[in-house]
């Protein structure tokens, strides 16, 4: 009975401790595949940060435009601008840019506007220049939705 107890605690001791290995090497090989996807991860990072197109220089154009805010300063100068949207209103409405909110600077000199009366609606693709302190905005496509 000793022998069969002695034998059996051998057996399960053999199990246990091919278990404990089985689990270390899947462990070991699912953080070998972790800190790859880490790498990979780190790489599309870097590649992402470094294709990004290139922001206004906004430093630049507060200089050029005597603006502590050029964003603010750009935003409010083609907000004031309703006469380069080529569309007109309907239902009585009238097409402008709804807000601030709706204008994006998507490369060094280019903006794009969200325009709507209430009814119909469009996107405007502007090229902006500075010419001494005075902003000129150029209308580039347009789509209506």
């Amino acid at each position: 009975m000793r022998r069969t107890g002695f034998l059996l605690l051998l057996i399960m001791l053999a199990i246990s401790t091919g278990a404990a290995f089985r689990f270390y090497l899947v462990a070991r090989e699912q953080s070998l595949k972790l800190s790859e996807t880490n790498r990979r991860l780190d790489e599309l990072r870097h590649s992402a940060e470094t294709q990004r197109i290139p922001a206004p220089e906004w430093r630049e154009i507060g200089k050029a435009l005597k603006s502590d805010d050029p964003e603010g300063a750009l935003r409010s100068s083609l907000l004031a601008r309703t006469d380069l949207i080529p569309w007109e209103g309907v239902l009585g409405g009238r097409m402008a840019i709804p807000g601030p909110e709706s204008i994006w600077f998507v490369a060094p000199s280019w903006a794009l506007a969200y325009v709507e009366d209430g009814h119909v609606a469009g996107y405007l693709l502007f090229r902006f220049r500075l010419r001494g302190s005075r902003i000129e905005w150029t209308p580039v496509d347009n789509e209506t939705l």
